[in-house]
């Protein structure tokens, strides 16, 4: 499936969007997608011209002891965001949004973080041995985990505010099946959708029963009651899941290898980052209980 552009160009729900996305990535990148448009480039392209800046990001830390770059690095993995930003918003503009796109861009950001791993693994070897490498693919593991909930509950968000409101509720239907049809016909492909589908299912925002009140809600015509409740309750929890944003990992990154302790930021991941997961999970959970009670307003 093939979606058409979205009328008037580029649409963002800037509603969830962290600060550093709402007020420098995002601007930056909206800037560069007509560029991107004009000349032809394919969303692809742009992921995995970004996952390449992010890899280097990873080699300028490698050797963060010489000279300035430590900067250097901070600035690759910002031109990584602002090309991660940029691919999603080219896809919608010139129609090429597919599943596949979505798993290449996923694919793209493990390689970018992977390759910091790596240069930590290599910076900590000669003191830890072996255990750097258990360390960094503990805070790898974690990573993959702590990623998914939170894209998890982004989509979600967007799901019920936005799309619900935007189609019919035969149009919604159409849609789903579509996607369905729509599986990318890779079978290396097919497996990370597998994979987000399962690492992602214990994420999810709401009870499965309370999921199925909600979509018989929208499929008997009362989306826009249905996105209001969503939005009201959903909307402050989805931004605290903004503490596992890639933005504020890559600040970690920046200041650990600054100050000389690359160990710092899988310590980080591993201990503070999942506390904070657990915290966000229990949130949901209450969130959840709260929805269940919830009653239509309309007769």
């Amino acid at each position: 499936m093939v979606s058409s552009p979205p009328p008037g160009g580029v649409r963002r729900n800037t509603e969830i969007e962290e600060a550093t996305n709402l007020y420098f990535i995002h601007p930056i990148s909206g800037w560069l997608v007509p560029v991107f448009a004009k000349a032809g480039i394919h969303p692809n392209t742009v992921s995995i011209a970004g996952a390449a800046a992010g890899m280097l990001a990873a080699v300028a830390y490698y050797f963060h002891d010489t000279g300035s770059m430590v900067f250097v690095g901070l600035a690759l993995m910002i031109l990584w965001h602002i090309l991660d930003g940029a691919d999603g918003q080219l896809a919608r503009l010139t129609g090429k949004v597919t599943p596949s796109g979505f798993v290449i861009d996923g694919i793209c950001d493990y390689a970018t973080f992977g390759a910091i791993y790596i240069s930590i693994g290599l910076q900590l070897t000669p003191s830890w041995g072996a255990g750097a490498w258990l360390l960094v693919a503990l805070a790898g593991a974690s990573h993959a985990v702590q990623s998914a909930a939170f894209e998890r509950q982004r989509a979600s968000y967007i799901y019920w505010t936005s799309k619900v409101k935007a189609m019919t509720p035969a149009q919604l239907e159409k849609a789903r099946a579509e996607e369905k049809a729509d599986a990318p016909k890779s079978s290396t492909l097919r497996g990370f959708v597998a994979y987000y589908d399962v690492i992602q299912r214990p994420f999810l925002p709401i009870p499965l029963e309370v999921e199925r009140r909600l979509r018989d809600e929208v499929l008997a015509g009362h989306a826009d009651e249905v996105a209001a409740l969503y939005r009201a309750t959903y909307r402050p929890a989805v931004l605290m899941w903004s503490l596992l944003s890639a933005n504020n990992r890559t600040m970690v990154i920046f200041i650990t290898f600054l100050v000389g302790l690359p160990q710092g930021y899988p310590l980080f991941e591993l201990v503070a980052l999942n506390l904070i997961l657990a915290a966000l999970v229990g949130m949901n959970a209450s969130l959840g209980r709260r929805l269940a009670r919830w009653e239509p307003q309309h007769g």
